[in-house]
């Protein structure tokens, strides 16, 4: 039986959203370059991430088999510039911030990473990195909420600071969920929370050294209804089928990648032997 991925974006409201599960999605009141790029460019299974800004004007996903980013023309420089060449980012993320040039950008290298944060995140960052050796080489990504609520993703647990002002008491959706993984899981890419209510995210959470990822979700109720008829659509056998063959499909989309990007490699590397030798 086919495992049908799901990918949400939160939108500016309840009425605003993308959701896909399996080959299906629902997409509402969504800005037109991205709503253009979920219904012709969009792979709901071979998209690894997609993170959008509180004003949704900037967004960027990432479609695994083709290593390729699909972000809108009019998308801030500095932010672009992150988005090419053998230094690409790896993963990129945005506060909720007037600045429409704030950003998070992870390097595909261990301890690489830069942003644009506003004076609030650069303090907590400082502090975190005072207090914990290595954070730098451990941050593998980091994702922001409701006014100053945001986590860091490391190699081994999460850390962050919730809004006191948006997150309050024990009970709040977000915090109980936070605290029920503290210990022994890390919060994995792929990872949202929303801007516009902290009660509504989506979590993945994984436990170091294992392949499996748990999934947590809160939804406004037209979200959860319209995941809920995507889940019953794929349970269907023609979806199932269509699943696999598609699953396939990309498996061998991406090993076709691997084995141009190892070839490319070797090719450089006996160019570089062949110079040392003359």
């Amino acid at each position: 039986m086919a495992n049908p991925s799901t990918l949400i974006v939160f939108g500016s409201s309840p009425e605003s959203f993308y959701i896909g599960h399996g080959r299906r999605h629902f997409i509402e009141n969504m800005p037109q370059s991205f709503t253009t790029h979920a219904q012709t460019d969009l792979n709901i299974s071979m998209t690894l991430w997609i993170s959008v800004s509180r004003s949704l004007e900037v967004w960027v996903s990432y479609n695994v088999p083709n290593s390729q980013y699909h972000f809108p023309a009019s998308i801030n420089q500095a932010i672009r510039d992150h988005l090419g060449g053998t230094d690409a980012a790896q993963y990129v993320s945005f506060p909720d911030s007037t600045n429409p040039g704030a950003y998070f950008a992870k390097g595909k290298n261990a301890g690489a990473w830069n942003g644009v944060l506003d004076n609030f995140f650069v303090t907590q960052i400082k502090e975190y990195k005072a207090d914990m050796p290595n954070f730098d080489a451990r941050l593998k990504g980091m994702i922001f909420g409701k006014g100053k609520t945001f986590l860091c993703l490391l190699d081994s647990g999460f850390r962050g600071y919730l809004d006191e002002n948006e997150i309050v008491g024990d009970h709040h959706p977000l915090r109980k969920v936070l605290q029920q993984h503290m210990d022994g899981w890390t919060l994995e890419i792929g990872s949202t929370l929303c801007f516009y209510d902290s009660r509504y995210f989506v979590l993945y959470f994984k436990r170091p050294g294992q392949s499996g990822m748990t999934m947590h979700w809160n939804l406004p109720p037209t979200m959860a209804q319209k995941l809920h008829a995507l889940e019953e659509a794929a349970k269907q056998p023609e979806e199932q089928i269509a699943l696999m063959q598609e699953s396939q499909m990309w498996q061998q989309v991406v090993q076709n990648r691997m084995n141009a990007e190892m070839q490319m490699s070797l090719m450089f590397q006996n160019s570089i032997r062949g110079t040392v030798l003359r």
